[in-house]
C-alpha cells in the first residue's frame, strides 16, 4: 500500500440525510449519487437450507446480494434515461462494501471516483498498521491522540481516504490531493468518496430498498 497522499481531511464526519431511493432517478451532470444498502451478512445465515439441507455458500451469497444491488441501481438509471429520452451515456460507478453495509456511487461527468467503507475497530494495532501507509505527520497525530476511540476513528478516516484516492488515481504519482468527502453511512462505520478532477458536483444520498433482500 502506498503512502497516503497529502490531503485536507474534514474536521468532523457528517451524518448524511438518506432519502428513499427513487425508481427512476434523474442524474444531471452536476450531481453525484451515493446509494446505501444493508445486505444480509452471510455469517448471520443458517448453515443449511431448512428445505433441502444443503449447506449455504456464504461467500457466494454475499456476491449475489451485492450483484443484485448493483444491477438494480444501474437498471434504474437506464430506465430513467429511456423515459427522459436521454441518449445512452456512460455512467461512472464506484462500489464499496464492509460487513452488511454496501455503497454505490454513480455519476456521469466525474472523470474518476473511488469509494471505500470500513467498520471502525479499536481492537487492532493501530499505530503499527499506520506505519505501513501513513506519512510521518499523520502517524504522529495518531500517537498523541490518547483516546483509543478517537484514535480508531482518525485511523479509519485516514485509511478510507487513502483507499478511495488509490481507486480514483491508480496511476497518479503527483503530490496534489484528490477531493475527498468523508461520511458515516451507519453508526461505527466510516466511508470516503474521492474524486479526481471533473466538475464540482452536488452529492445526494439514496437509501436502497428491494423486496428481494
Amino acid at each position: 500500500m502506498s503512502i497516503l497522499l497529502p490531503q485536507k481531511l474534514l474536521p468532523s464526519l457528517p451524518d448524511p440525510f438518506w432519502l428513499p431511493g427513487p425508481e427512476h432517478p434523474g442524474l444531471p451532470g452536476d450531481e453525484l449519487h451515493i446509494w446505501r444498502a444493508f445486505i444480509p451478512n452471510p455469517d448471520s445465515l443458517d448453515d443449511s437450507d431448512p428445505f433441502d439441507g444443503c449447506p449455504v455458500d456464504r461467500q457466494l451469497t454475499d456476491k449475489i446480494n451485492l450483484a443484485l444491488f448493483q444491477n438494480d441501481i444501474l437498471e434504474r438509471y437506464a430506465l430513467a434515461d429511456d423515459i427522459a429520452a436521454i441518449p445512452a451515456a456512460r455512467l461512472r460507478v464506484a462500489i464499496a462494501q464492509c460487513d452488511h453495509v454496501a455503497l454505490i456511487a454513480v455519476s456521469r461527468n466525474v472523470r474518476r471516483m473511488g469509494l471505500d467503507v470500513e467498520r471502525v475497530r479499536e481492537d487492532i494495532p493501530i499505530e503499527d498498521l499506520a506505519g505501513g501507509f501513513l506519512d510521518p505527520r499523520s502517524q504522529w497525530d495518531l500517537r498523541v491522540t490518547w483516546s483509543q476511540q478517537e484514535k480508531a476513528w482518525k485511523f479509519f478516516q485516514f485509511w478510507t481516504s487513502n483507499e478511495a484516492c488509490e481507486q480514483a488515481r491508480p496511476s497518479s504519482r503527483t503530490k496534489l490531493s484528490c477531493e475527498v468527502r468523508g461520511f458515516t453511512p451507519e453508526a461505527d462505520f466510516i466511508a470516503a468518496l474521492a474524486v479526481d478532477g471533473g466538475p464540482e458536483v452536488g452529492i445526494i444520498f439514496w437509501d436502497w430498498i428491494c423486496q428481494g433482500l
